[in-house]
Formats: C-alpha cells, structure tokens, sequence
C-alpha cells in the first residue's frame, strides 16, 4: 500500500492514541488500582472460622471381666457413664488394646500370671459397639493386636471396616502411614507408631512429611510405647517424641503404660506421653483405675489453626463401668 494511502486510511487510529493515551491516565489518577482493590477486600466477607473437637481416649480392652460385664448388662452398662464426653466431640479415637475376632474368650475367668491372662481376643459385636457411641478411628498399632496372629488382625479390621470405623498402624503392614480425615472442613492426618510389634520409625516419620506436604492442617501421632506402670517417660521415648515434632508433628497422643503419663509442651506443639486406661478391669490402685479423655479443639481461620486442649478424669469401677471423674 502506498505510503499517503496508508496514512490516508489509518489516521483516525493514529490521531486516537494520544487521546486514548490521556484518558487512561486520568482514570488510573481518579480511580487508583491499590484503592480499587483495597475497596473489593474491605467489602469481602470475613472468612468464617472452622471448629472441630477431637475426642481421644487411651486404652480400650473388652475382654475378661469387661466382656463378663458387657454379656451379663450390656454395653451401656460399661460406657453409658462416657457416652456424652464420646458423642460431645465431632471425631473420637482411641487405641484398641486387642483383635475382634469370633474366638471365644481364653483370659476370661484367668488369675493374673496365667499364660492366658493377657491373651486378648473382643465380641464379634466390638465395632458396632464402639460405632454405637460415637467411635470414629482406633489405633491398632500396640501389642496384643496379634494375640490371635495375623488372621485376627484382618478379622479386627474386617469388622472396623463394616462398622465405618477407621483405623491405623496394622501390624501386619497393609495400612497406609498415615491417614487424613476432614473434620468440620479441617484435615487431621492420624499417624501411627507401635515400639513393640517391628512397625519401624521410620514408616512413622514419612507419614508425618508426607501429611505435612499433602497440606494437613493438623498432625496427630497416636504411639503404643512407653514403660507399663511408669509416668515418666523413658529416655528413647523422648528420643523419638523429638523426632516426631523436628519431622512436623503437631501432637502426640500416646497409650501403653496404663496409667497417666507427664504431658510437655514444646512451642505450639503438645505431647500426652500416656493417657492410660480408658475401659480395663485393672482396679487394684487408683492410678490403673484412673484414666485421662482429651479433647482437642481445632480452630482455624485465615489458614491458621489454633488449638484448645480439655482434660477429662476417667474412672474404672470395679463393675466393669467407665464414669466420668476418678477418685
């Protein structure tokens, strides 16, 4: 196109620009970028906060005088008493001190130091039961989880798994190292960690890395360890509690002792190295008969989460009932 032709033709546009040019410049002056977006934040609304309370509970063991008692009154009859602290939480875990299988019971009527005393097998009806008031995951990394071999463990998570129970740290290996739940819109990642049956350290920690890159708002290890009768934690326990917190665990509820261990802080982070008993026909000190339910109320907002620990006394009365309050 010749030269006058083009210009001819295209003027209008050229003779626009520096029109076009000015105007742009007096809206960005009258109308800022930076107060036009601080207007659109400040009408937004706020982001609301999501609550979830988390129930844990220690050691849970149904066989013995507990299963003479569950089969002579019932179930309510042994946790009516720990039925509103279950239910009061949107998520509730313990640690299942035992399989579920259809064996009968070989330490019922047994005297402590008898080879079968601390051989545990639970009902059938176990999970249904636990569903029943409010149980929503176990542990079953601890050791009696093969009292009855491997064919119990799948047994127990068989039965778990119809009554829509979660559960973790299966000693035969199949679960994964850590499993994630959303609870009132936050995600929990459970881990866990048995010192007694080969589940390695190791399986503990990568699960904790990978909840942590996964995005898990909150990282609980649920731990089988410890030394029986014993508050005070034993140096290898401490050991691997601060492997668990460098890898990014936020808390640690642990079980084994069967009585109430001591609890630290560590900045943000709070471990429970035992809260002993939660049902067990152990009743020959206070200290077995006693018992600690924490509550954990996760509260988040703008991405933070906070958290907001509640303590329970739990106690076992010689009937086979677990009560609220222990003396």
């Amino acid at each position: 196109m010749p030269y006058m032709t083009f210009f001819k033709h295209h003027a209008l546009t050229i003779a626009a620009v520096p029109l076009v040019s000015a105007l742009l410049v007096v809206v960005f002056f009258v109308f800022p970028v930076s107060e036009y977006v601080e207007l659109q934040q400040a009408n937004a609304e706020p982001e609301e906060e999501q609550v979830a309370r988390i129930v844990f509970v220690g050691d849970i063991m149904l066989d013995r005088h507990v299963r003479r008692m569950i089969d002579a009154h019932g179930a309510q009859h042994v946790l009516g008493g720990v039925r509103e602290l279950i239910e009061g939480g949107d998520f509730a875990a313990g640690n299942l001190e035992g399989p579920i299988t259809d064996s009968a019971s070989v330490s019922g009527g047994t005297k402590v130091g008898d080879t079968n005393n601390m051989r545990f097998t639970f009902p059938p009806t176990s999970a249904s039961l636990l569903s029943s008031f409010g149980f929503d995951l176990v542990s079953i990394a601890n050791n009696h989880m093969r009292d009855f071999g491997t064919s119990g463990v799948e047994s127990t998570k068989r039965r778990l798994d119809a009554a829509g129970i979660a559960h973790i740290g299966d000693p035969n290996g199949a679960d994964p190292a850590m499993l994630v739940k959303n609870v009132n819109g936050i995600q929990v990642a459970f881990v866990a960690y048995n010192e007694f049956l080969g589940w390695e350290k190791e399986k503990t920690l990568q699960g904790i890395r990978d909840a942590k890159r996964d995005g898990a708002d909150l990282v609980v290890v649920m731990t089988h360890w410890g030394e029986e009768y014993v508050a005070e934690p034993p140096e290898r326990v401490r050991e691997l509690f601060s492997l668990f917190k460098d890898a990014g665990a936020n808390l640690v509820i642990g079980t084994h002792p069967h009585i109430i261990g001591i609890r630290e802080d560590v900045g943000s982070m709070r471990v429970y190295y035992s809260l002993g008993n939660f049902v067990f026909d152990q009743y020959w000190n206070e200290e077995v008969r006693c018992g600690l339910a924490v509550t954990v109320t996760a509260i988040k907002k703008r991405g933070e989460v906070s958290l907001v620990y509640e303590e329970t006394k739990i106690g076992m009365e010689r009937d086979g009932k677990t009560v609220l309050g222990c003396s």
